[in-house]
């Protein structure tokens, strides 16, 4: 087996050294396995790996796939990943704005707890499909997703426009929009992961720009357009500027990997990892803490009497993460994924144990902007993560799918939780539960770094190995 095959297994562990003093004398981060001199057999697969590998986990395509990571071509797909991620994710976080905006306006006489799970339910099918649509992107492309996604969203935004009763907007965030809103996102997310290998940390840091951006735009309409143009303009606005950036998208997005083969349409075997369910462990509790935040992050300004500028927490959350999103995916090429993405946690983690003493606006636009720097590092460098742990890289739609899956389990039960830990009652009352919601998110997120950094080290035990 020469190193065009191994290449093709997708394992990027750090090599063990034959020399016992050249690992020692120069600590420094370390690519993996694509570096290794011709092994030849699968034993010497195993030996660097650290496991037996049977015949069947060793799944090696006989045509050596050879990653552009560039040209004119990929990057019109990057800048069509931007234009999809832009609506396909963009509008996830913006979950607090409307949060906000219907608490105080048609859903006032609702709790706080039944109007986040307008958001939960949004976000769950968002990202709970992808363990369908990853595997239907592997099978037939991003052209069938990226019609139908920028279709659905129009439709159900135009449908919304006339809905005031809460079903009503109930039924069209969670179906259309948020069918719409995942098929986007898979079709964007999956067709740069074809063109990118060596520098997937900064393409997939890039498109997410498109998230960020989307996530600032939306928001901000939000605040803003009802006042001036009403409720329901406001929702063909963003329907317009939702088809508008899925037609670019279309043309811009270009397949290149063939389809996986026939098989199983799930690959549940990868739950065989351990590395792999420590990253799903991860991905739910992040989400569980990430969602808190952008959900909850407008109304505790508003509980604290901040009515001016507590829609606009949010809103700094994103311009932070917007200002960390390529830096990410650039850092991560050269320290690992894995890495960058344990070091930004930690301080997220940090960040949102701090809101607990945070009692000014100063105070808490600093944390605010600082947080969404540190939360830009998941978010663009999740499906890398993910992909690091596939062997073939005609399943990753799927892989990443299923743990795109298990971080909508915790959009669902997330932001209902931190709204019936708030409760009813007083600004007051709700503004002195508002530390029980920040402890649980806090935790959550502790937890998140933690099983990261498991997973990290399953991979590879060495302080600074390229993981």
């Amino acid at each position: 087996m020469g190193n065009d095959d191994i290449s093709k297994c997708n394992i990027d562990l750090a090599p063990v050294s034959t020399d016992a003093t050249s690992t020692a004398s120069t600590p420094r981060f370390r690519k993996g396995i694509n570096e290794l001199d011709e092994p030849e057999t699968k034993e010497d697969i195993s030996h660097v790996v650290g496991t037996d590998l049977s015949e069947n986990q060793v799944d090696v395509e006989e045509e050596t796939v050879a990653f552009p990571d560039g040209g004119l071509r990929a990057w019109l797909c990057v800048a069509g990943g931007i234009a999809g991620m832009f609506c396909g994710y963009g509008l996830a976080p913006s979950a607090g704005a409307f949060q906000t905006w219907y608490k105080n306006n048609y859903l006032s006489d609702y709790t706080q707890s039944q109007v986040a799970w307008i958001g939960g339910i949004q976000a769950f099918v968002t990202f709970g499909l992808s363990i369908v649509t990853g595997s239907l992107f592997d099978l037939y492309g991003h052209k069938h997703l990226m019609v139908s996604g920028t279709f659905l969203l129009t439709l159900g935004y135009c449908l919304l426009s006339l809905s005031k009763k809460y079903y009503q907007i109930f039924l069209c965030h969670t179906t259309l929009i948020a069918v719409g809103m995942n098929f986007m996102l898979i079709a964007s997310l999956g067709v740069v992961g074809h063109w990118f290998s060596k520098r997937r940390g900064l393409a997939f840091g890039t498109i997410s720009t498109g998230a960020s951006i989307g996530a600032i735009v939306w928001p901000l309409i939000w605040a803003n357009a009802p006042q001036k143009i009403g409720f329901g303009w406001t929702m063909r606005l963003i329907a317009l500027i939702c088809l508008i950036t899925g037609i670019t998208a279309f043309f811009l997005l270009k397949t290149r990997l063939p389809p996986k083969p026939p098989g199983p349409f799930f690959r549940f075997e990868a739950f065989r990892s351990l590395p792999y369910c420590l990253l799903g462990s991860s991905a739910f509790t992040w989400a569980f803490g990430f969602f808190f935040w952008n959900v909850f992050i407008g109304t505790y300004g508003n509980l604290r009497g901040w009515n001016d500028i507590g829609p606009y927490f949010l809103i700094l959350t994103m311009v932070g993460s917007t200002l960390f999103r390529i830096p990410s995916g650039f850092i991560a090429d050269r320290i690992g994924c894995y890495n960058i993405t344990i070091i930004s946690n930690t301080i997220m983690t940090i960040l949102l144990w701090l809101l607990l003493v945070s009692k000014t606006i100063a105070s808490t636009i600093v944390i605010s902007v600082l947080f969404g720097m540190s939360s830009a590092t998941f978010v663009s460098l999740q499906a890398p993560c993910v992909s690091r742990l596939c062997k073939d890289m005609r399943f990753a739609g799927t892989y990443v799918g299923m743990n795109m899956f298990i971080t909508s389990l915790a959009q669902i039960v997330g932001p209902p939780s931190s709204g019936a830990l708030l409760g009813t009652g007083s600004k007051q009352d709700q503004l002195d539960r508002f530390p029980h919601a920040t402890i649980l998110a806090g935790t959550m997120l502790t937890l998140s770094t933690i099983a990261l950094i498991g997973a990290r080290l399953c991979q590879d035990k060495r302080l600074l190995a390229f993981v």
